[in-house]
């Protein structure tokens, strides 16, 4: 595995705070896909499998893969932040942690190898260029008759209106920072025409819907939703306030107050997409 850092080209705090969020995150997704893990129709219970999980931040994904398949199953996470990866005494002895970027080119061993590549809500960061390569890179880690899936957020697919102005507020601010550094603010609606162009076949998709607070039939999702994206606001001011062109810290306080306030009372919903495919 690649030993030298690559650029930390996450958009994200590095914080505890947002390794909160990516956990609170994990388990919203899992809720919402029914309690599985992967969509792909592959067998986890069979011996001998090896799983990637690119872009695994502390592990959450792996860790809770590791409870459901046999220990003969190989495990694999990478990341360019392991400063933050789950303490070794702490992992199951099949599951291995290393450094490695999205857009650099995979290892010699990684290739063809994996009878599942997995990767989940890291495309933002790229240009649709680049996102396109990295999808055609992680690909590449996928043994014939293997399974890759991906899964990214649209977050231009929120509710508007009158009624939700503070998350109007929010998405718009969000989509702003990220156009002016050329990043992708709804990679999940890319996800078929990427696995295309990689090459995949049999490719799936499934659209998830996200209830928000009080647009949720389930109270404790909804409060998951709502924690995620309160998460994600506490991480965006960090990042861009006081900078030009973007709100004051006051603002974002003012703001985090009232997106609350209307997500505990009117609620609102967002999608995010899921998509599987195989390689020949």
């Amino acid at each position: 595995m690649t030993q030298s850092n690559p650029p930390d080209t996450y958009r994200g705090p590095r914080h505890q705070g947002e390794y909160d969020r990516l956990r609170t995150q994990h388990e919203l997704v899992k809720t919402a896909m029914n309690g599985k893990l992967l969509y792909c129709p592959v067998d986890i219970k069979q011996p001998n499998l090896r799983i990637l999980d690119s872009a695994t931040a502390e592990g959450t994904w792996l860790m809770d893969l590791a409870q459901s398949v046999p220990p003969s199953t190989s495990l694999y996470g990478t990341d360019i932040a392991p400063q933050h990866f789950l303490p070794e005494n702490l992992r199951p002895s099949n599951l291995h942690l290393s450094l490695h970027s999205i857009f650099d080119p995979w290892p010699a061993d990684f290739q063809n190898s994996f009878d599942v590549v997995h990767q989940r809500f890291v495309l933002t960061v790229a240009s649709d260029q680049t996102a396109q390569e990295a999808v055609k890179l992680l690909f590449s880690c996928v043994k014939p008759g293997g399974w890759i899936e991906l899964h990214e957020g649209n977050m231009l697919s929120i509710q508007e209106g009158p009624e939700h102005a503070a998350f109007v507020k929010f998405r718009d601010i969000m989509v702003n920072a990220w156009a002016a550094i050329g990043n992708q603010p709804s990679p999940g609606s890319f996800l078929v025409q990427w696995l295309q162009g990689a090459g995949a076949v049999d490719i799936q998709e499934s659209v998830q819907v996200i209830k928000v607070g009080a647009a949720s039939e389930d109270p404790e999702q909804g409060e998951r939703a709502v924690v995620v994206l309160l998460h994600l606001l506490d991480g965006m001011k960090r990042m861009l306030s006081g900078k030009p062109g973007q709100p004051k810290s006051e603002e974002f306080d003012t703001l985090r107050n009232e997106l609350e306030i209307e997500l505990r009372n009117v609620g609102n919903v967002y999608h995010y997409h899921l998509a599987w495919a195989k390689k020949a």
